[in-house]
């Protein structure tokens, strides 16, 4: 009777686990529905709250993208960003000027925009504000992008990381002839291979570490 116990016991919890980690890795629903209309910006929230804007005239959109609880989007003069949990337009006003060679990424909690040469912005689904930090002058991008609950942006001399939830991005600088060999990024975790190091960012720290190879 007890070996039964102990063996329906193991299930019981090995059931708990399967399903937490099945649901950890489940898709977030994309919650955000976004439409351009006769110089009008519409963002629906969850299928019930409906938010619009007026774009300014000759503002033209270059980019839109929406998924989990962040939608997105982008024109020449301005970097427009909502979420689930403020149900309001974040906007961000930039420098027309400087509009070529921007890239804009959005994973479920984070939206990422990089001005070549210029800087990176970042804005998360938790802290919901954005954030900058400023690129080394005439420095190549590299490699920009967004999962879960990570972001990373890498130059020819610098790595950047954003994890959702925090107020800064976390810098690591490259070696003098360190090159950048791969970067692979998960939903809560970045690591770029170069010649001397591997470099791991991860959501829970915030932070780079380093092995030397």
């Amino acid at each position: 009777m007890l070996h039964c116990q102990k063996i329906f016991s193991f299930f019981v919890v090995f059931s708990i686990l399967l399903a937490t980690v099945c649901s950890a890795e489940e898709e977030i629903e994309d919650l955000i529905d976004i439409y351009e209309s006769n110089g009008k910006i519409i963002a629906v929230i969850e299928g019930k709250k409906s938010v619009s804007f007026n774009l300014q005239p000759n503002e033209n959109v270059l980019w839109s993208d929406s998924k989990g609880h962040l939608a997105a989007l982008l024109t020449k003069q301005h970097f427009f960003v909502i979420s689930t949990s403020t149900g309001t337009w974040q906007i961000l006003q930039l420098n027309s000027s400087a509009s070529n060679n921007r890239v804009a990424v959005l994973s479920p909690y984070i939206a990422l925009l990089v001005t070549s040469g210029d800087r990176v912005h970042g804005f998360d689904a938790i802290s919901n504000r954005f954030i900058e930090a400023r690129l080394p002058l005439k420095d190549e991008l590299l490699f920009a992008k967004a999962e879960k609950y990570v972001a990373v942006v890498a130059t020819s001399s610098k790595a950047f990381g954003l994890a959702a939830g925090t107020m800064y991005f976390s810098e690591i600088p490259f070696g003098v002839r360190e090159t950048v060999e791969t970067i692979k990024i998960t939903s809560s975790k970045a690591t770029i291979h170069t010649s001397h190091r591997l470099l791991s960012f991860e959501a829970k720290g915030s932070r780079w570490s380093e092995h030397r190879l």
